[in-house]
């Protein structure tokens, strides 16, 4: 059976947008067990706006909330460790209101306690520092934003996980200032080494590390805030905002990452993590025609995206440039 990835224009609310690219995918009712713990896990990387393409919109983890909520969810968790500049997650407008929700809680990952969780057969990573809430819950909702990244080649759903991993603690910045890692707030075990993998071996080994994060925490929905979405060489969190009033779906990270990457103009086929995650059993498939893609098809909202610059990530702000209208 291929796996099935969803693509909605929003054409009407952000909300509308969100339950119909879940109806196309089979309902969040197949996904959320009753009286399960479920953890979205948005891309907060630093406290910006939606509209400058960096962040996940909170409003799309406040609808993923209620329905996970109206599903039988017994608690829903929204969880992330910030991973750029000095702020945190109290920065991020919006999440205030998600936090008065009966049965919602926000958590920090940065100084949460964590496991070490071996990786099997490892292509770049053996063992990872994973929180323990994240390793206990039911369902993990990856919500990603569709941007180009330096090292990683894209920044999707799978990359997203890196902030589960506790690497930015505000308890030791002078250790941190010593590291010179990204900025004087990240001290980091858990970010850094993905970095240092780049630097020291290539993209490539960053890459296979992100596919052995994805082995060992699973995600069970994924969904891609792509109405703004971020390309150039300020990307991830400095890079040029673009406007696709887009939002993807599916329950195969991999087969949305590839459909995701595609609509970014990159050719999945000529993605070797993909194919690494699928011989790793992350995901079924990365090849476009194995995945039943409904709403809009790929090709009709493809845009090739301005490509990333490694300079882009050895910097202490977190500005973008303007829309382009």
């Amino acid at each position: 059976m291929k796996p099935i990835v969803s693509i909605v224009r929003k054409e009407q609310s952000l909300e509308k947008a969100v339950e119909e690219s879940l109806r196309q995918i089979g309902g969040i009712d197949s996904i959320v067990r009753q009286a399960g713990r479920v953890i979205i896990k948005p891309n907060f990387t630093c406290a910006l706006t939606p509209e400058t393409g960096a962040i996940t919109d909170p409003a799309i983890v406040k609808t993923l909330a209620e329905k996970a909520l109206s599903a039988g969810a017994s608690e829903v968790i929204v969880a992330e460790a910030m991973g750029s500049g000095d702020a945190r997650l109290d920065d991020i407008n919006g999440l205030d209101a998600i936090a008065r929700m009966k049965g919602v809680r926000i958590i920090d990952l940065n100084d949460a306690p964590t496991d070490h969780i071996q990786v099997a057969d490892a292509l770049a990573v053996e063992a990872f520092d994973i929180p323990r809430i994240v390793l206990k819950c039911d369902v993990l909702i990856n919500l990603a934003k569709l941007k180009v990244h330096p090292q990683a080649m894209v920044s999707i759903g799978m990359k997203n996980l890196l902030g589960i991993l506790p690497g930015r603690s505000f308890r030791d910045p002078e250790e941190a200032k010593r590291q010179g890692y990204l900025t004087p707030i990240i001290p980091g075990g858990g970010k850094k080494i993905f970095h240092d993998l780049a630097k020291d071996r290539g993209p490539e080994a960053m890459q296979d590390a992100i596919v052995d994060l994805n082995t060992v925490v699973p995600s069970h929905l994924i969904i891609v805030d792509a109405i703004y979405a971020m390309e150039g060489k300020g990307s991830p969190t400095r890079g040029k905002p673009v406007k696709m009033d887009l939002i993807l779906a599916g329950t195969d990270v991999v087969a949305v990452e590839a459909v995701a990457s595609f609509i970014m103009g990159f050719d999945p086929n000529h993605m070797a993590y993909l194919r690494h995650a699928v011989e790793k059993g992350v995901g079924c498939e990365y090849r476009l025609e194995n995945i039943d893609i409904r709403g809009q098809q790929a090709d009709a909202v493809c845009r090739k995206f301005e490509r990333a610059s490694a300079k882009s990530l050895w910097t202490d702000t977190c500005e973008v440039e303007q829309l382009e209208t």
